[in-house]
């Protein structure tokens, strides 16, 4: 277990084997990376302090974020803060968001940025898995910066299918890829509210789910079939298809669910559905009259998949073997905050004893177990 003050905002580099905190140094007016063993808790590498620019007194730790994107099996962490550059006591200056880009390989203490980039405009960074790229993305639209060369990308209008793909990850199929046959197998496509949609884009692939051709309903008349299907990020073409049946629940997504992929890129889950990318198959986990539905949270490199079976009134921790479809009930365990290769990660805001009434935002709890 490892109880710091000052080491917040967790993220796991996947190809490092660490995790990475935001550490909010002394005074809060600058910032660092600590990268620690994700097995020991030890220190690999720490970076020197960093402050984002613009008028540092009014940057708060809340303000930064720390990301992680990989390339070729590289990690890197990113420091991401939106300042006002040129500003102050009369000039309000121009909104910028400025990114500090570390190589996840480091190892030492005082390890400065590989590069920094300034995108216009203020707002928040979304990592990609494989591609080496953040989208800083605001009211107006995105741009992509490449960490790995520090090019920053033109703006993205909002309605552009890259901003949909890279940005929003949530959207009507037609929207990305309109007048273009991407309807896969057993799917019917007709006006709305009948059309596909985006529920996570990951590992190059866009998870969906399609009304089936086979129109039954409930007898409260909500749909109990759906096709489900990964689709190529880049055009939208089906790659394999996942019949869901019979569903008694299984339509809504809550927005809370979010596609999760495992660290090796080989399994994906997203709702109550998994797919295994390697294997090019498909695993439905929603509800019908003989089995509860699952809500995943996580899958680890060896397709063990973890989640909550939807139960009236509770929901029950389970874990469920993707190949098998074997589960197993977790009792009263609290699940983790993220499941990462071989490794289960908790974090927590602890309570400060000495002062019950003092800002969490910058302390963390986080306690690593192995996979037993």
């Amino acid at each position: 277990m490892t109880q710091s003050e000052r080491l917040t905002r967790p993220a796991v580099a996947p190809h490092s084997g660490l995790v990475v905190f935001l550490k909010t140094h002394e005074g809060g007016s600058t910032f660092g990376v600590e990268a620690r063993d994700a097995r020991t808790g030890a220190v690999r590498w720490s970076s020197a302090q960093w402050k984002p620019g613009g008028r540092t007194a009014e940057i708060r730790a809340d303000d930064v974020q720390l990301v992680v994107t990989s390339k070729n099996g590289k990690d890197f962490a990113a420091l991401v803060a939106p300042v006002r550059e040129g500003a102050d006591a009369v000039d309000r200056g121009v909104a910028t968001t400025t990114a500090a880009i570390f190589a996840a390989d480091s190892a030492g203490p005082g390890i400065a940025p590989v590069r920094e980039v300034k995108v216009p405009g203020a707002g928040t960074a979304t990592p990609h898995d494989t591609a080496g790229t953040l989208a800083f993305a605001n009211d107006t639209g995105a741009r992509i910066v490449d960490v790995t060369t520090g090019a920053v990308g033109s703006r993205l209008d909002r309605r552009s299918r890259e901003y949909l793909l890279k940005v929003n990850r949530y959207f009507r199929m037609d929207d990305a890829w309109p007048g273009q046959d991407v309807l896969p197998t057993g799917a019917q496509k007709e006006d709305f509210p009948n059309h596909g949609e985006s529920h996570g884009v990951r590992g190059g692939y866009v998870a969906a789910a399609w009304p089936s051709k086979k129109e039954d309903s409930s007898s409260l008349g909500e749909p109990m079939n759906f096709v489900w299907a990964l689709h190529e990020e880049q055009t939208g073409k089906p790659v394999y298809a996942l019949a869901c049946d019979g569903l008694t629940e299984g339509g809504k997504i809550s927005s809370e669910s979010r596609a999760v992929l495992s660290d090796n890129g080989r399994y994906l889950v997203t709702g109550y559905v998994a797919f295994d990318l390697q294997a090019k198959k498909g695993y439905c986990f929603g509800g019908t009259r003989d089995q509860a539905r699952v809500d995943f949270l996580g899958v680890d490199n060896a397709g063990t998949a973890y989640g909550t079976a939807r139960t009236p009134g509770t929901g029950v921790p389970v874990s469920v073997d993707l190949a098998t479809g074997a589960h197993t009930e977790l009792g009263g365990a609290t699940l983790p905050t993220r499941v990462t290769g071989d490794l289960a990660l908790y974090v927590a805001a602890p309570q400060n004893e000495k002062n019950p009434a003092a800002d969490p935002a910058h302390h963390a709890v986080l306690r690593v177990y192995p996979k037993r």
